[in-house]
């Protein structure tokens, strides 16, 4: 989703989510809706909750699973797209240092 994972964009169910070891993948595969086992949480939801559970899985309708390809992160300080201490190294010390607070 962007740069906001669906942990950050939908934090309460996966507070209450019984599978919060499971992957994107692994969760429609157990099924969503209101029958799937995905949809199993450690209480019952209120109805506002039940809402968001609504706009995840309409998400997830759009969602095109590629089973083919590596999940992997990306880094995008370098052009390689890998990570190096050279490109975290470079970002740390071209940061603008962080002025302390006066009284």
């Amino acid at each position: 989703m962007g740069r906001l994972s669906f942990r950050e964009r939908f934090s309460r169910l996966y507070d209450l989510s019984l599978f919060k070891d499971k992957s994107v993948f692994d969760m429609c595969q157990l099924g969503w809706g209101e029958e799937g086992e995905a949809c199993r949480w450690r209480r019952r939801l209120f109805a506002w909750e039940e809402e968001v559970v609504g706009e995840l899985t309409l998400l997830l309708l759009n969602v095109s699973l590629q089973v083919d390809k590596d999940d992997r992160w990306l880094w995008t300080l370098d052009t390689s797209k890998t990570f190096t201490v050279r490109s975290a190294y470079n970002l740390l010390t071209s940061q603008h240092p962080i002025e302390q607070g006066r009284e």
